[in-house]
């Protein structure tokens, strides 16, 4: 089985070098019409630099990136489209570093934390729990690798939704701030602004009681001024790394989580996995709600529209998390409809759709979902 992995591997690889290798045109920048374009995207992206310096070479960068987009459209674009969008200053290895979380496989569960998923007949040919009034808007986590907090909390927004027919933006922050669960025997902790898993985030909320609102505890982590919080208590730093060595206790959990704040009647008492099944998947989402998923997304940094379905796609390496909100189908083509947390700025209005039915990109491997009493 890992034999036919690698070769598989191998050979996506060599047809993605060989596809980018045979491009026709030549998408080569004059310096005066790229000046032009990237003062026109400093413009609009609000983006400043501290230097001239940093401007130049943040230019360079962007050179890069468009003749990077100019291929990838040439090769993808029937299906995908790709822009200059608010990374096109970042290269790869920043965004990987800074916006993406540390790849990893697929967390195991216990046979136990399965849902149990009950055939509903056939399924529609499309459903989105926008539709149904269940999902907050589109959220910007920022210059920080923060997604799992997102996808953790859009999840129990959307369980509480179903529960009180009420929607509620959560607080996100308090989840970064105060959220320092493991699992040390599979190397897996939530850490802050350096990531982490839903599952485990679950298991916070049910060990802390309760969630305040965003208005009580606004999200601060990746801002434009950007707060600077304390380490959560219990942060692992064998399994974060270097844990941030100051901060002002008026900037901890301990100082800004007021529990008599939390939102009345909103409790988590348990989570659960759905199974790789994309059709059980379906079935799940529609039953109980959008559900929190993680993917391997190096490759939607310049995403902008389109289904979503890359050459060559770890879906061994999960470093994003999201919330599934819908599916859909597209002449012959089947998709998820997937919440981002890059703004309403990126891709399709905040969302991005992805092939639906193939496991692309490891979307179908960590699909979780809080339980609500």
């Amino acid at each position: 089985m890992k034999n036919s992995f690698l070769i598989r591997t191998a050979i996506a690889v060599c047809l993605f070098v060989y596809t980018f290798a045979t491009l026709t045109k030549n998408y080569e920048i004059s310096n005066g019409k790229l000046e032009i374009l990237f003062k026109n995207w400093l413009d609009q992206s609000g983006r400043e630099y501290n230097s001239f310096s940093e401007y130049q070479q943040r230019m360079i960068v962007f050179k890069e990136n468009y003749i990077l987009i100019q291929k990838m459209n040439e090769i993808y674009g029937h299906d995908m489209t790709f822009e200059l969008n608010k990374f096109a200053d970042l290269t790869q290895d920043e965004f990987r570093n800074t916006i993406l979380m540390r790849p990893q496989a697929p967390p195991m569960h216990s046979p136990k934390k399965y849902m149990k998923v009950s055939e509903i007949g056939d399924l529609p040919d499309s459903f989105d729990w926008r539709d149904h009034n269940a999902v907050t808007p589109v959220k910007d986590q920022g210059s920080v690798g923060t997604c799992w907090a997102f996808s953790t909390v859009q999840n129990v927004e959307g369980q509480w939704f179903m529960k009180s027919k009420i929607l509620t933006n959560l607080s996100v922050e308090q989840v970064v701030d105060c959220d320092g669960m493991q699992k040390v025997d599979s190397a897996q902790a939530d850490c802050g602004v350096y990531g982490g898993w839903p599952f485990l985030s679950f298991q916070y909320l049910k060990q802390q009681g309760g969630i305040v609102s965003e208005d009580l505890y606004p999200y601060c982590a990746g801002a434009k001024k950007p707060c600077e919080p304390c380490n959560a208590p219990g942060y692992n730093k064998t399994l974060c790394g270097p844990p941030i060595p100051f901060c002002y206790m008026k900037d901890s959990c301990e100082s800004k989580l007021n529990p008599s704040e939390f939102v009345p009647g909103l409790k988590v008492v348990d989570w659960k996995a759905i199974s790789e099944d994309e059709t059980a998947i379906a079935t799940a989402l529609m039953t109980t709600g959008p559900l929190s998923v993680a993917l391997n997304a190096e490759m939607l940094q310049f995403y902008h529209k389109g289904i979503f379905n890359p050459i060559f796609c770890n879906p061994k390496n999960l470093d994003h998390a999201v919330l599934l909100v819908g599916w859909g189908v597209e002449g012959s083509k089947p998709y998820w409809i997937v919440k981002n947390s890059w703004g309403v700025a990126w891709g399709e209005h905040g969302y991005f759709r992805i092939l639906r039915g193939k496991g692309v990109c490891g979307i179908n491997t960590q699909v979780t979902t809080a339980v609500l009493g």
